[in-house]
């Protein structure tokens, strides 16, 4: 071992104690300082370096401080984007698939794929949680394909009725969701009113829809007071469920429907919100005509009495 000596061991201590300093007193970053100082032995020394050695150090020690000073000045992550992108890892392709009511103009503005379209930098889980919140959106997955694709998937809600909230229709999902406002392709849907509808709407289709002489029979189902159902057939005829036995009504509709056809008469209303009677309103003219028959009969039934 030789010994040291001691201006070596000087200029070690020094060194240790004190941050490298480049010319003009600038400060070097940690991982650079020890570069430096071997670098300044070897000028000292009178050792000098071969040309390519040179460059290439020279290259290392200028990037390197280069890219120290932009991670330091929060510079970091567009400095990544940036060079990823010109090393060919751009966003050239986004392909987008499952969208039926999402138009494509909607998926692209609602995602960030900043301003390199670096795909390397692109953040693939908060798209999804973006694109999540899209009322049409019912799942997404967001995919990088290396080196220079995106792959989005969206499932799409089902549109299941048309919810009538005071005078504004919207368009709503099984669970009660808005997904838009109405337009005349949902005019099939069944229509659901009143507060509580939306939410409830679909426990009571298919309560309905249980008893196959009223299945899709009603277009519109009210919610009242958010306590009980009234239906209305596609006749105009209203059907008033009782508030806490829905299906018992429902099972003495579809009884009157299959036994008489109380859904193809001229009643205005069915009442039957009352377990031990039924009560039913016709519409005028068939009020009136049935009146004209009851008082002929009472007519007729007192001509008889006096001829006999």
């Amino acid at each position: 071992m030789q010994p040291v000596t001691p201006d070596i061991a000087a200029s070690d201590a020094q060194s240790n104690a004190e941050p490298a300093v480049g010319r003009g007193g600038i400060v070097l970053p940690r991982f650079l300082r020890r570069p430096f100082r071997v670098s300044m032995r070897f000028i000292q020394d009178g050792r000098w370096l071969s040309p390519r050695i040179a460059a290439a150090f020279t290259i290392a020690v200028i990037g390197g401080g280069t890219a120290a000073g932009v991670i330091h000045g929060g510079r970091g992550d567009e400095l990544v984007a940036r060079a990823t992108a010109i090393l060919g890892f751009r966003i050239a392709d986004i392909d987008i698939k499952g969208t039926k009511e999402i138009s494509r103009i909607d998926v692209l503005t609602n995602i960030d794929l900043g301003t390199e379209r670096s795909l390397f930098s692109f953040d693939a889980h908060k798209a999804r949680d973006d694109l999540s919140r899209l009322s049409w959106v019912r799942d997404v997955s967001v995919s990088k394909v290396y080196p220079d694709k995106l792959v989005i998937t969206i499932a799409e809600r089902t549109p299941f009725a048309v919810w009538q909230n005071g005078q504004a229709l919207y368009v709503v999902a099984r669970g009660g969701a808005e997904i838009g406002p109405y337009d005349d392709r949902f005019a099939e849907l069944p229509l659901v009113v009143g507060k509580g509808a939306a939410t409830r709407a679909a426990e009571m289709v298919a309560s309905v829809n249980r008893f196959p002489e009223l299945a899709g029979r009603f277009k519109a189902f009210i919610r009242v007071g958010d306590r009980r159902w009234n239906l209305q057939t596609r006749d105009d005829v209203v059907v008033m469920l009782p508030e806490h036995d829905e299906m018992s009504g429902l099972a003495e509709l579809a009884r009157l429907q299959r036994e008489d056809a109380i859904l193809s008469r001229a009643v205005k209303t069915i009442d039957l919100r009352l377990p031990d009677r039924l009560v039913m309103r016709l519409w005028s003219e068939a009020a009136k005509a049935h009146r004209e028959m009851v008082e002929n009969s009472i007519k007729r039934a007192k001509a008889r009495e006096r001829d006999i």
